[in-house]
């Protein structure tokens, strides 16, 4: 991949600079000059868990991983000047067929991003066909909150493994764009990874974020015996500024692309510290749809401001003699003791408790109130916390406490 891409993005630099960088053109010849420092020289490593891709990425950048049925769909996200941007996506399917010229033309025209799902217009500028055979597409997304985007995705194919690296150029500086370079030309495609055979998905496909500052952990989405379809995860604040009223909802689609279903919630916490998750989970009562194919997830939330003036957070309170076990009905329940050991009097106090299978994923959550109405400063509580289904078997637990300040500590 790395003179692969490279050659792409040079292509994309000379695109730039017609757009009133300079007067370069397409043809103009490309000479690459060696330096003594590699551009990726403070970079660190991301490999996917199952091993199907790595590159090479600033320190700085958060990779969150996002639900897909076709393949694999990764972000990566950076801060500039405060604010959360995700300049690379990474999507790569196993179409179980060798990568042919005729096979990648086929799964390359399959990848178009439409212009009606989400509701996202979609304006393609260009597509080009590589010298090396891959393709490039440059275009402009125009999204609900950030507005139009400038994109480039580069498509090509590696044994029998289709890949898209979606890279945001809007507004990038010249050392963004560099860095940006960088870190494409290191991608690498192991083509003996085990990877489930999937379908070419159209770009919109998968998850969006609408604010782009918050990722998506341990996703799962499963059917329990009452026919109650569940899409569960984590929700994780990777900027570093506290959000308040986040909202998650899912939407179910069929094939072609056709909104099924919708549901929404409000995330349980009051207030999503930086850096912070916490689970989630959406239930459509009243089932999958049989054409439903994909879904995406769509969240949205706010810099805390009013929830923060009563918010009492996970580090007002202790956590003591917990354990998980399997009661006599067969029920997993989770239960414990907890203290506030803040300044101020706690009201509202909850649990939050998520089960995680042995893949990393959320099987199960459920949020419950603390008998006492209040707890004062070093007061105890017992909580117990049962679930009554799971998408899958329960290895271990995440719990957080939180509740809402009563009285200020007196002076």
């Amino acid at each position: 991949m790395r003179g692969r891409m490279l050659v792409g993005f040079v292509v994309l630099m000379l695109i730039l600079t017609a757009c009133g960088l300079g007067g370069a053109q397409i043809d103009d010849p490309v000479i690459v000059v060696a330096t003594p420092v590699p551009p990726d020289a403070d970079f660190v490593t991301y490999r996917h868990p199952s091993g199907v891709f790595s590159l090479r990425m600033p320190p700085d950048w958060i990779a969150g991983e996002l639900p897909d049925r076709s393949g694999v769909r990764v972000q990566f996200t950076d801060l500039e000047e405060a604010q959360a941007v995700t300049r690379l996506s990474v999507y790569i399917v196993n179409t179980g067929q060798p990568m042919t010229p005729e096979a990648f033309a086929q799964a390359a025209n399959a990848y178009q991003p439409p212009d009606d799902v989400a509701a996202y217009d979609w304006q393609e500028v260009e597509r080009v066909a590589q010298r090396d055979g891959s393709r490039r597409i440059s275009g402009v997304r125009h999204y609900p909150v950030l507005g139009p985007r400038s994109l480039n995705i580069f498509l090509q194919g590696d044994g029998s493994f289709f890949s898209a690296l979606e890279v945001d150029v809007t507004g990038a500086s010249n050392e963004t764009i560099n860095t940006l370079r960088a870190v494409v030309n290191t991608y690498h495609v192991s083509q003996e990874a085990e990877l489930a055979v999937g379908t070419v998905q159209q770009a919109a496909a998968g998850v969006t974020s609408y604010s782009g500052v918050i990722g998506f952990n341990g996703y799962l989405d499963w059917t329990d015996p009452q026919g109650t379809f569940h899409i569960t995860g984590e929700a994780v604040n990777t900027t570093l500024t506290p959000l308040e009223a986040v909202r998650l909802s899912a939407v179910l689609f069929d094939a072609q692309g056709r909104r099924l279903a919708e549901q929404s919630d409000i995330l349980a916490v009051d207030v999503l510290a930086a850096g912070q998750g916490a689970p989630f989970d959406l239930r459509f009562e009243g089932g999958k749809p049989a054409m439903a194919v994909r879904y995406e997830l769509h969240i949205a939330g706010r810099q805390a401001e009013y929830a923060l003036q009563s918010f009492y957070g996970p580090e007002n309170f202790a956590v003591a003699n917990d354990e998980a076990l399997y009661n006599e009905r067969g029920n997993l329940v989770v239960r414990g003791e907890l203290a506030n050991i803040g300044p101020s009097v706690a009201g509202s106090v909850r649990v939050l408790v998520a089960i995680w299978d042995d893949q990393g994923r959320v099987v199960g959550t459920e949020t419950v109130f603390v008998a006492r109405p209040q707890l004062v400063p070093q007061e105890a509580a017992q909580f117990e916390v049962t679930f009554y289904e799971l998408g899958g078997p329960a290895i271990t637990y995440t719990l957080i406490v939180l509740g809402t300040i009563v009285e200020a500590p007196a002076e």
